[in-house]
């Protein structure tokens, strides 16, 4: 974000003559800022207020030019070469000569000790960073009509030692010098959370007409593929020995990118989904999720328990069991075994497919990790699964079908809490 919010409205901001009640003539600022950008935008802002403004590129620098200009104002960087803004403030308010002058800093108010160094510096406000040129302004006529106000010194109060976060302070501030800067401070988290509620609502918005879009691509994409489906089977039926082999090929290409869609589809479901985790029966999604694949022989023996999941967890099998199959070919066995684990459930997926490398097992579940062959993805499916698994509470890895034998197939294994 920029310093400045909205600048072709402070650009046309008319002069004013008199800025302030309680000066015979227009206030004096010397502003120090050590961009020379930042500086001159600052500058055209406050003179179109009607402010006399002069600049220094750095503490040192302001120092030099304080006899000379007698400004009404100092409004300091906090971060600049040579000399910074606290110590800047803090000499000022050092010396009886210029003491008297307000001093404003402008912060990223990033950490709560600012707001503590500030008052250390001697620091009469502060302003955050980024702001609006018009509440620079508001902050600065209420510096000066304070100091107009109370033209007679305050009477000295003894300084205030504390601690925080293991460092010890001492402020010398009186009463109302305090307070006004803890209300600067509340001010400003206030303006920095309406500005964090504006730029989530803007959020929310661009996140709801990005997914409109992918609902619209994502149904007319499926409409495609449903029809283009349609037309390849027949033509797998139909075709000669020497041309099926190709249909098939096409046939597998839009399935593939069929569950590509379905990938994106689960993943933006992930992102937003508010549903709770329910006890639901293990034995029903997989059953269910091993429907969707009649053409794979799946050995299944049936299980019992329930688990915590929610309506996404039919997604871990119908990825498991769509990967083993692709992979594994026409020839695919795929196996799924339900074993207890105290307050877990462990289940297996296994099959006779040409396994992962052992190198390839620690990372396999990584988002857009692909595998070796020509029949690897796009490297969605599993991150998918592990997401799945790890929202469940429960934790996933790879190891062989046959131990210590990686090229004789794949054993999926992954954790579910049950329900209580």
């Amino acid at each position: 974000m920029h310093l400045f919010q909205d600048m072709d409205g402070y650009l046309r901001s008319p002069p004013v003559s008199q800025p302030d009640e309680g000066y015979e003539k227009p206030v004096k600022i010397l502003v120090v800022e050590d961009s020379r950008t930042q500086a001159e935008m600052l500058k055209h802002t406050l003179e179109s207020h009607g402010y006399t403004v002069t600049l220094a590129e750095n503490g040192k620098a302001a120092l030099d030019l304080l006899a000379t200009i007698h400004p009404d104002v100092i409004i300091s960087d906090v971060v600049m070469p040579v000399m910074d803004g606290y110590e800047f403030c803090r000499t000022v308010k050092n010396d009886e000569r210029y003491r008297h002058i307000p001093v404003i800093l402008l912060t990223m108010l990033t950490d709560s000790k600012d707001v503590i160094y500030a008052m250390v510096s001697g620091a009469d406000n502060f302003i955050t960073k980024p702001y609006q040129g018009e509440y620079l302004v508001s902050r600065l006529k209420k510096v000066l009509s304070q100091k107009h106000a109370s033209a007679a010194p305050s009477p000295a109060e003894p300084p205030v030692d504390f601690q925080l976060s293991g460092k010890k302070f001492s402020i010398s501030h009186n009463r109302q010098q305090v307070i006004e800067l803890l209300l600067s401070a509340y001010e400003a988290a206030v303006l920095q959370h309406q500005e964090v509620l504006n730029a989530q609502k803007k959020l929310a918005d661009a996140n709801e007409e990005a997914n409109l879009y992918l609902d619209i691509i994502t149904h007319d994409i499926n409409n495609v593929n449903s029809g283009a489906m349609a037309l390849t089977e027949l033509l797998v039926r139909k075709s000669r020995d020497t041309e099926k082999a190709l249909a098939l090929r096409l046939e597998s290409s839009i399935s593939e990118s069929t569950v590509i869609i379905s990938n994106v589809s689960t993943i933006r479901r992930l992102h937003e989904r508010r549903e709770a985790l329910k006890p639901m029966p293990l034995d029903e999604i997989i059953r269910d999720s091993i429907r969707q694949f009649p053409n794979t022989t799946t050995r299944y023996p049936g299980t019992t328990a329930v688990v915590l999941a929610d309506s996404l967890a039919r997604q871990v099998f119908i990825n498991l069991i769509g990967n083993s199959a692709k992979f594994s070919g026409s020839g695919a066995v795929i196996d799924i075994a339900v074993q207890d684990a105290g307050e877990l459930v462990e289940v297996g997926v296994t099959d006779n497919g040409p396994g992962i490398p052992d190198d390839l097992k620690p990372v396999i579940f990584d988002r857009f990790r692909k595998g070796k062959t020509s029949k690897s993805g796009k490297g969605l499916g599993l991150f998918i699964v592990r997401s799945l698994i790890e929202s469940y509470g429960g934790r996933i890895w790879a190891a062989d079908a046959v131990p210590g034998k990686a090229e004789e197939g794949t054993a999926i294994h992954f954790t579910l809490r049950k329900a209580a």
